[in-house]
């Protein structure tokens, strides 16, 4: 029995150390990000460094120490923790998502307000953008935090080119609703279009959290970062797009392919094909 339970601590401490320290940090964060009731950004932020805090602290492992000597060390660490959350870590429960969906994407109970929006969206039809943001305006003076409405105020302005009304406008309707689907793959649309990839970034991760199964966040992810010369986390992001688009049998594979291609080209130029290799092993493709 005693021989027994001296393999049981040796697989188990094994187990615990084939981990990397992103591995281990990132599954203790990922416990905090789903406790976490009122989560925004600053709050998963701390549970990320909180968590890595703590396993450092509890494992004490010299290889771990070294990963954080430096102040690039420690952001490198945390990116990499990034990562693994946002792609493994159910934040929300798909009924709970739809919940949150029905609730601020349902009709208002005011006649005034659907009327509004009825007529508006029949001017995005027409793609008479002008009179339909007059009419959500309209809406929006009986009802404030009327979602559909801001979000629709916010896509005539985007297809307008006025980018910073339409960015105006999503930030709005995420402080009313801030796991909005449509609000967040839309204004992290429009920073990548402003080059501004690093806050795009934002907007995408917060969609790969929120919805797992929704490949727009990981193709504006992996487009971004290819853009930033990150190929080899572009490479992961584009792969697990791609291969959420193939499940769906979506055309956008197309667009994922291109990508991939493109990147195996830039890793091809610093001699970098064999991590190439590696990645797309890993992820199955």
């Amino acid at each position: 029995m005693k021989q027994l339970l001296i393999i049981l601590t040796l697989i188990l401490s094994t187990n615990v150390f084939s981990q990397t320290l992103e591995e281990r940090a990132a599954t203790r964060a990922c416990d905090c990000v789903q406790k976490t009731k009122n989560l925004n950004d600053d709050n998963y932020r701390k549970c990320l460094a909180n968590s890595l805090a703590n396993v450092i602290a509890e494992n004490k492992n010299p290889n771990d120490i070294l990963l954080i000597q430096t102040s690039t060390g420690i952001k490198n660490v945390l990116k990499k923790m990034d990562s693994i959350v946002s792609t493994n870590c159910v934040v929300f429960s798909n009924e709970k998502l739809d919940q949150y969906k029905k609730k601020f994407y349902s009709d208002s109970k005011n006649k005034e307000v659907n009327n509004a929006y009825i007529i508006g969206n029949d001017m995005i039809e027409q793609k008479n953008f002008k009179f339909a943001i007059v009419e959500f305006k309209m809406a929006l003076v009986v009802d404030s935090t009327f979602v559909p409405a801001l979000d629709n105020i916010a896509f005539c302005y985007k297809r307008m080119g006025d980018y910073d009304n339409a960015i105006k406008y999503y930030k709005k309707s995420l402080s009313i609703y801030p796991e909005g689907d449509f609000a967040l793959m839309n204004i992290g649309v429009i920073y990548t279009e402003k080059s501004e990839y690093k806050t795009s970034n934002e907007y995408y991760k917060k969609l790969v959290r929120l919805y797992p199964d929704n490949a727009e966040g990981y193709f504006g992810l992996g487009k971004n970062l290819f853009l930033l010369t990150e190929f080899e986390s572009s490479l992961e992001y584009v792969l697990t797009a791609q291969k959420i688009y193939q499940h769906e049998k979506s055309e956008y594979v197309k667009d994922t392919q291109k990508i991939i291609e493109m990147i195996f080209q830039e890793m091809k130029k610093v001699n970098k094909e064999e991590d190439f290799n590696k990645i797309t092993k890993k992820m199955g493709i």
